[in-house]
């Protein structure tokens, strides 16, 4: 039998943007949940439409629903975690529940997962993100030794979906402002990679064609080192959640 998730209970909610909606879970289960895991992520199980509390055995006989999200932070001491979900960017389960949620309402959590870059220990960095991935950029930046030069790249829809990042001032930021510019994230990224040393870990979490193209970017047109490469498709265009986990496993990018 697979380990049930964590019941945890919304104490506060923030709209950072039009499009993110920050939800702070307690719960005295998280008081063994690990410490220093910013960047790394999370199963959220919702609980069904009409249903108060979702299913916390992934094998039960009606499993909630679940979604991966990145952990925004984490306090030990208070049991608190932070997760930022997109809203009002697409439909779906997930996300209809995060755009309607209250405070005093429940979900579960299950992890966290590994972190995608796991070496914090070199001189220069690439991170390249959107909405769904700044977090990831954000904690993983934290880890990062000062003296390192750490540049990212995060393409949001609009100027309001900029959020506070707390990483520090290594982090460098160049933000792609998607109804603000012509030129695309690909042209950006070239910009900014072509400039760097090729020992460069770079890492990016994006909609899965662009992983596709940068990638393709990065190794072909300006010959990185794959085995520095860290990639992950976060998601993909017309493709529900479901679904796009399915074709990673079978394909992955």
């Amino acid at each position: 039998m697979k380990p049930k998730a964590k019941l945890v209970r919304i104490i506060h909610i923030e709209s950072l943007s039009p499009h993110l909606r920050r939800i702070v879970f307690c719960s005295d289960e998280l008081a063994n949940f690990p410490e220093g895991q910013d960047g790394a992520h999370v199963k959220v199980l919702f609980p069904h439409e009409g249903e108060r509390l979702p299913e916390l055995a992934f094998d039960g006989p009606k499993p909630a629903i679940k979604r991966s999200y990145t952990i925004r932070s984490f306090d030990s001491e208070s049991c608190e975690l932070t997760i930022d979900f997109v809203v009002n960017l697409h439909v779906g389960p997930a996300t209809n529940w995060a755009k309607n949620a209250k405070v005093g309402d429940y979900a579960a959590i299950a992890g966290p997962g590994p972190r995608k870059l796991t070496d914090f220990s070199q001189d220069n960095y690439l991170m390249i993100g959107d909405i769904t991935s700044v977090n990831a950029v954000n904690g993983f930046a934290k880890f990062m030794r000062p003296e390192a030069t750490v540049n990212s790249i995060i393409t949001v829809p609009t100027r309001a979906d900029i959020i506070h990042m707390d990483a520090g001032k290594q982090l460098q930021i160049t933000w792609h402002v998607e109804d603000e510019t012509t030129q695309s994230l690909v042209d950006v990224v070239k910009e900014i990679a072509k400039e760097m040393p090729k020992t460069s870990h770079i890492f990016f979490g994006l909609e899965a064609r662009s992983v596709r193209d940068i990638k393709s970017l990065l190794l072909h047109d300006l010959e990185f080192d794959r085995l520095k490469l860290f990639s992950s498709g976060y998601w993909k265009k017309g493709v529900d959640a479901d679904k796009f986990n399915r074709q990673k496993q079978q394909n992955p990018l």
